[in-house]
């Protein structure tokens, strides 16, 4: 909530845009790095012994169980244009597994946070996922990324679902996607994305009663960098796996 608060300072302002990459579509700003700083100065304060890795600089090794995957403005673009599906994200993992997860959607001050085992929940009240079970009925966030990103992204899971399901939405923030799977708002989430991206959303849906997979069907690889994602209100899940093959 601290990070929402500098985060929503800034908007509407000149936020003097800086390109993080060659692909010019690929943005980082003040609040980026006041976001960031914020949250790690917070948790480094109540716990110094972890390790953290945040999405613009910071990487801190202290040979932990726990790492804390931060990322600090989900969603940049979407914040610099005015469409409010930008939030705050920050997952937790011990032993390389997401255990606890806080996403909170700036613009509407909704506050979603799971702990394995204890449910989900938004703004102190619990959630569940959908319990749409026709996969042509279903209504699935599809991010398409950065531009250099894009026809990988289209080969890999666009071309294969967008004439399968009901409707296709890209919300610009994984973050906020994988929250509203969990409150049962889309059926489905899926993406490649970095770690920050979804470490903490995939507890919301699990803890939300959904599933989460890689492309293949399993357990994704937590200690990768990037990820494939699926996640779903679980009854669709098999349908988007099956769509998703070679």
């Amino acid at each position: 909530m601290e990070a929402g608060k500098v985060i929503q300072k800034y908007s509407g302002t000149n936020l003097n845009l800086r390109l993080k990459s060659e692909d010019n579509s690929d943005f980082v700003t003040k609040a980026d790095f006041e976001s960031e700083k914020i949250i790690v100065g917070i948790l480094t304060k109540n716990f110094p012994s972890h390790n953290v890795i945040a999405e613009e600089k910071t990487q801190i090794n202290k040979g932990s169980e726990y790492t804390w995957v931060i990322d600090p403005l989900d969603g940049t673009i979407t914040f610099v244009h005015g469409i409010p599906y930008y939030s705050v994200s920050i997952g937790l993992l011990k032993d390389n597994k997401p255990v606890l997860g806080v996403s909170y959607i700036i613009s509407f001050q909704q506050m979603f946070w799971a702990v394995k085992g204890k449910g989900a929940y938004l703004n102190g009240k619990k959630i569940h996922a959908s319990t749409q079970d026709t996969l042509g009925a279903a209504v699935c966030g599809l991010d398409f990324g950065h531009k250099k990103r894009r026809p990988g992204k289209i080969k890999a899971y666009v071309d294969s679902l967008i004439n399968k399901i009901a409707y296709p939405y890209s919300l610009g923030s994984s973050a906020a996607s994988l929250a509203l799977v969990g409150q049962g708002i889309l059926d489905a989430y899926i993406c490649q994305a970095w770690i920050w991206d979804f470490a903490a959303g995939v507890v919301i849906v699990k803890e939300a009663g959904g599933r989460v997979t890689d492309f293949e069907g399993n357990e994704p690889d937590w200690t990768k960098e990037r990820l494939n994602i699926v996640a779903s209100n679980g009854l669709i899940h098999d349908k988007i796996l099956e769509e998703l093959k070679p």
